[in-house]
């Protein structure tokens, strides 16, 4: 793939460095001259000095034909303009970083296909770390008003001996995967949950989290 990465920080060069091991092709913008100078001499990758805000330096960086663009920088307003320029030269898969978790929807608004916040993801591995096995977040979306949860279905809980279908899930609520002994369960209507399954769940906050407490016994 020919990955166009805007924003050559940390984040930036690790996520370089992986694509480089898989044999992909990134494409560093990166606006600071020296780090810019730096990159270059560090990765076997074409490191452009520029904004990632500016059409010419894209069209430079080879939007035309880029299959991907990962927008990492550490300002919310170019990776915003990034994005935007990115999907109107056509590019066909368009991921950012979301420095401000307030701004997510405007990302999603956009169109992105994926807006990760380092926040929300930072928060939900301190979770997991603090709270071990029970139920922790995995992703926020639109500052919070969708999310995906993991939850353990507990000894007890009304969700045991249970299929989908009999537990009547609100409509925008979805379970994505179940996870037994080691081995993922593709959930269907007549899959029956069983003590010790890791369920994740995905959607509308207000009703995954009634639905997530169920599984738990609460």
């Amino acid at each position: 793939m020919y990955v166009i990465i805007i924003g050559g920080g940390r984040t930036g060069a690790s996520l370089a460095v992986r694509l480089l091991k898989r044999d992909h092709e990134p494409v560093i913008v990166e606006k600071e001259e020296q780090r810019a100078h730096e990159l270059a001499a560090e990765l076997d990758a074409l490191v452009i000095h520029g904004s990632g805000s500016d059409l010419d330096v894209l069209r430079d960086a080879g939007a035309e034909k880029a299959d991907a663009m990962a927008a990492v920088a550490a300002a919310d307003e170019v990776n915003f303009m990034s994005c935007k320029l990115g999907k109107e030269l056509g590019i066909d898969r368009v991921v950012t970083r979301v420095n401000d978790p307030k701004h997510a929807s405007m990302f999603e608004d956009l169109g992105v296909d994926a807006a990760i916040s380092f926040v929300d993801a930072a928060a939900a591995l301190y979770e997991k770390a603090v709270t071990g096995p029970g139920m922790y977040g995995l992703m926020g979306f639109r500052g919070g008003e969708a999310e995906v949860v993991e939850v353990s279905v507990v000894e007890g809980s009304q969700a045991v001996d249970k299929t989908i279908r009999e537990l009547t899930l609100p409509r925008l609520c979805t379970v994505a995967m179940i996870t037994r002994r080691g081995e993922l369960i593709p959930p269907r209507g007549d899959t029956e949950f069983k003590a010790g399954d890791q369920v994740i769940l995905a959607g509308k906050s207000d009703e995954v989290m009634p639905v997530a407490k169920l599984f738990r016994g609460k």
